[in-house]
């Protein structure tokens, strides 16, 4: 067994690399848009910079929406101080720089345009998430060899991260986002801290140090792991020395500290340069909910519950017991930490981190997790039973997620909106039957709603109205309401439209909400599986600004002839100078026949901007 594992290195290497291989043929052209979602912002850095020669985004922005759909919003830009500031920290984009870099150099070889998107620009993104996988599973094997854990446990325990989390999906799928950087930042700082609180290594204080100011750099909030320091000492006496020794060596601190900053103050100067002031909160109108909490909805709900979407990792309970075992202090220690983390992450506005595959922001500590991880294995091998139980639940769980990648990836998984209803409807399905059926739910807002002025609009199809169309209107013993209905069949496939023009439109200058409601009867089976209600805002020469939609139902049923309420929820940009006409309707592109009761639109507006 040891001379099968004895070049575990290059074992790992070779099959991230293999995997890497695999994915890129499999997404063909798709990999063009490799830089795509929050990705786009964080690697928008090296864009700026380097393409444009400024520390302004707004080239970026500007460039970012003749490539997007006209539903983009650049929810990453902020208005600043007559700049335009990226929300997000600059560490994934220092540590993709190495790969634009060779990018660059291969596009100039090749006689391609050197813009940052073409297709070496994708790929080398795509590479460098590759890369720093595995480098950061690589560290974590070395902090788990420091908690005695056999070779082929730790090896299954990388295997289970792999392809049993979605850190597969994030590192090959969505590699543009920060999380593979933060899991190999923090694996790093683990692995330092440990060696520092075992042997009071002065380079092992000053590599964990350097490594924070990159944990720090990718994402500031993950400056909470300093918290789990004295977890990777053996007791409170070791932790005390440690600390006590930084005291009597100022010099030492001084250069750990200096360390720190050698990366977080890119971020600074950075700053400074752009816009004059070091420090700035670039999370608009973005912030915490710490007396709301949503701790259950984070861990065990449908639409993005930590342990339904990684099963995996109820194996962290079992590791809890060995470690009680262990030690006392670093059970207590560690579970502290991760109610600590737990209650933070779960108290963003926006808890469940909008378009996501599973619990995302939880795969930045999964180098923690992986010592319970190992610890539970090791401790049920032991075991017939244990050892039977591992073997099936490992077949169990890998396969789901490496499915469920795949389902979200492909548009089967809804990307914010599940529930019970959607998950089990959805469950292992793979055929393109299954995808892009199901509907969103509105769309959620830092602040409520309610402290924002409010246009009403509404249509019970019963009178002649200057601001609607009256596409479809019929008389009918059957309406919801009144003897009116709309009916929406192949030859009429719009339903009555909200149309603002002129006067009727607020010059805004800020983010709206859309907010809308409506009543609607199928007489046949999913008869409006296909329709969606839609936004679309146009200029003077009658072409498309933005366009945005929300299917009309929530998941296919087989419920006819009753009466149902649909609603919708949309963030859009601000009525400016450029919007001439706004419409609001049901588009049937179907043509199948259904009927349509009670529409209702709110719009919502003030001058400070929604959040995005």
């Amino acid at each position: 067994m040891s001379a099968y594992f004895r070049n575990m290195r290059t074992l790992f290497i070779s099959g991230i690399l293999l995997l890497f291989i695999v994915v890129q043929l499999w997404q063909g052209s798709n990999a063009r848009h490799t830089i795509d979602g929050d990705g786009s912002g964080y690697y928008s850095y090296l864009t700026t910079v380097f393409r444009y020669k400024t520390t302004d985004f707004k080239s970026v922005f500007e460039y970012e929406k003749t490539r997007r759909g006209l539903d983009y919003m650049g929810h990453y830009f902020h208005e600043y101080n007559g700049k335009v500031v990226n929300k997000y920290y600059a560490g994934t984009a220092v540590l993709m720089m190495p790969f634009y870099g060779m990018a660059s150099l291969l596009s100039k070889l090749a006689n391609m345009p050197i813009d940052g998107y073409n297709i070496l620009f994708q790929y080398a993104v795509a590479f460098a998430a590759a890369f720093y996988l595995a480098i950061g599973l690589l560290l974590v094997n070395a902090l788990l060899k420091t908690f005695a854990i056999t070779k082929p446990i730790r090896v299954l325990t990388l295997l289970s991260l792999l392809l049993g989390t979605n850190l597969f999906y994030y590192a090959f799928m969505h590699p543009a986002h920060s999380h593979v950087y933060s899991f190999a930042a923090i694996a790093g700082f683990a692995y330092s801290a440990r060696l520092f609180m075992l042997y009071g290594n002065t380079k092992a204080l000053y590599s964990m140090s350097l490594m924070l100011g990159i944990v720090a750099l990718i994402r500031p909030t993950n400056l909470m792991i300093v918290l789990l320091i004295p977890f990777f000492a053996t007791d409170f006496q070791t932790v005390k020395q440690r600390f006590i020794s930084l005291f009597k060596k100022p010099l030492v601190t001084f250069w750990a500290l200096l360390f720190f900053m050698m990366f977080f103050s890119i971020q600074i100067i950075f700053n400074y340069i752009q816009t004059g002031e070091f420090i700035l909160y670039t999370y608009k109108n973005e912030g915490f909910h710490f007396l709301q909490p949503a701790t259950w909805s984070f861990l065990f709900s449908y639409r993005k519950g930590f342990f339904v979407y990684t099963p995996l990792m109820l194996l962290l309970f079992s590791g809890i017991v060995v470690l009680y075992r262990r030690s006392k202090f670093q059970t207590y220690w560690l579970l502290g930490f991760v109610v600590v983390l737990v209650y933070i992450l779960s108290s963003w506005w926006n808890w469940f981190f909008g378009d996501s595959f599973g619990m995302r922001a939880m795969i930045d500590y999964y180098p923690i997790f992986a010592i319970l991880l190992a610890l539970g294995f090791s401790a049920l091998v032991k075991i017939r039973a244990g050892k039977i139980f591992l073997s099936v639940f490992l077949l169990l769980v890998v396969p789901l997620n490496l499915v469920q990648a795949y389902q979200y990836e492909v548009g089967i998984l809804h990307p914010d909106s599940m529930n019970r209803e959607k998950y089990w409807y959805v469950f292992f399905k793979t055929d393109k039957a299954f995808r892009n059926v199901l509907g969103s739910q509105p769309e959620p807002v830092f602040k409520s709603l309610s402290s924002y002025k409010r246009l009403d609009f509404f249509n019970d199809m019963e009178s002649v109205s200057p601001v609607w169309t009256g596409n479809g209107i019929q008389l009918s013993g059957e309406a919801h309401s009144g003897m009116y209905l709309a009916q929406l069949d192949e030859k009429n496939t719009f339903s009555p439209t909200l149309v603002l023009a002129g006067s009727q439109l607020l010059c805004t200058e800020s983010a709206m909400y859309i907010s809308a409601h409506l009543m609607y009867r199928e007489f046949e089976k999913d008869a409006a599986s296909k329709a969606i209600m839609v936004y679309a805002a146009t200029n003077k020469s009658n072409q498309l600004l933005f366009y945005k939609s929300q299917n009309l139902k929530q998941l296919p049923d087989e419920i006819t002839n009753s009466w149902r309420y649909a609603e919708f929820g949309m963030k859009v940009p601000a009525w400016n100078n450029e919007v001439s006409q706004v419409k609001v309707y049901i588009w049937n592109p179907d043509g199948t026949a259904f009927q349509l009761d009670d529409f209702a639109v709110n719009i919502y507006y003030k001058e400070i901007e929604l959040d995005e």
